[in-house]
């Protein structure tokens, strides 16, 4: 097939960038297209989440400079002869001269985030790397309007290759009926510093103390990562076992979210996370922390927006989302159509797939 598209991850597990490149191939089927996914580590559960045949290659890139990888990406790519590569956040940039000289016409790189580089964007050799790549990328895309502006302005990457492409996903043909009462909370994620569960942690300890009442409510926790063990620790040390629940990786995400009432999230950084618009979707409320593009998307109209590390502010945001009302279905309402009207998967799909220079079949 001339139409094989190439992505080039670090890892393929689980995560909001794996996430929406499995609903990009799941979601591609009105185009002729062949999506194949190369992944630099063994890391690959996300393949569990695309109901179609597709195919995994496993790179086995070992720490550091590898140059080996390069080599057999590169006897890789003249074998596959795709139509374009997708490379993903800074881990995965450098393999653009090797696609290049493969001789792939189509070459994209998409900046999900920050993802294997400084939070704040703010690390000058790989700024300068990213520049030099850059001269090899044929269509630069980012998710959020703080990357765009990150992109254009401080690494400097001419502005005519950089396109804005936001987050799609699935709208359910029936959101969940919304309960009276909030008892059960939720986050979804990779347990990561940058995500900073523990503030959250903190906070719902924090809403215990004020109301015994809130004593009544759970908070699970989905995902796996890094800071697994500190985060158990952590819960044990505040005495919050009974309370706060690490389920660990999970797949079924969106029966997760019927059986929640109130979304979480408490990162220092997010460009457009996945998991909100999820929530959003699913007509679970959502409370988050207001950092990087998260308020270039989304309101107060939609969410309950705190303040980064503000545990206080966290904990009384808790306190006072317990209880459905007229003004807060109000706000979930609007979230729903927020999602509906500008952030569904298809949408991504078509513009994606634009990029990739292809077209719907039948046109």
């Amino acid at each position: 097939m001339s139409n094989r598209i190439v992505h080039i991850v670090y890892s393929f597990g689980c995560g909001g960038l794996e996430k929406v490149i499995a609903n990009l191939i799941t979601y591609s089927t009105q185009y002729d297209v062949e999506h194949i996914i190369v992944s630099l580590t063994g890391d690959v559960t996300m393949r569990e989440q695309i109901p179609l045949p597709v195919k995994v290659i496993i790179l086995d890139k070992r720490a550091g400079n590898d140059l080996i990888s390069h080599k057999k990406l590169y006897k890789l790519l003249k074998e596959l002869r795709p139509k374009a590569i997708n490379t993903y956040n800074f881990g995965t940039i450098e393999y653009h001269l090797t696609a290049k000289l493969a001789g792939v016409p189509v070459r994209v790189h998409s900046d999900h985030g920050r993802g294997g580089d400084h939070p704040q964007g703010k690390n000058q050799l790989h700024n300068l790397f990213r520049r030099f790549v850059a001269n090899f990328i044929t269509e630069y895309i980012v998710v959020s309007y703080d990357l765009y502006e990150w992109v254009c302005n401080s690494l400097k990457i001419n502005n005519r290759k950089v396109t804005l492409i936001f987050n799609g996903v699935d709208i359910p043909l029936k959101p969940k009926k919304i309960n009276k009462k909030f008892n059960t909370y939720v986050t979804v994620g990779r347990l990561d510093r940058i995500k900073n569960q523990q503030l959250m942690i903190e906070a719902f300890g924090e809403a215990i103390n004020k109301d015994e009442n809130f004593s009544n409510n759970v908070l699970n926790i989905v995902g796996d990562g890094p800071i697994y063990h500190q985060l158990e620790s952590h819960i044990k040390r505040l005495g919050l076992t009974q309370s706060i629940k690490l389920l660990g990786y999970r797949d079924n995400i969106t029966d997760i979210l019927n059986e929640s009432d109130v979304f979480l999230l408490s990162s220092v950084y997010e460009a457009m996370p996945m998991t909100i618009l999820e929530a959003m979707a699913n007509k679970t409320p959502v409370i988050c922390t207001d950092v990087g593009g998260i308020s270039q998307f989304i309101s107060e109209k939609e969410a309950w927006l705190i303040e980064s590390e503000n545990k206080e502010e966290f904990s009384n945001q808790l306190l006072e989302l317990v209880e459905l009302n007229e003004r807060i279905e109000q706000k979930i309402n609007a979230a729903f159509d927020l999602v509906k009207n500008h952030y569904s998967v298809e949408q991504m799909v078509q513009h994606y797939l634009n990029k990739y220079q292809l077209q719907k079949l039948g046109t």
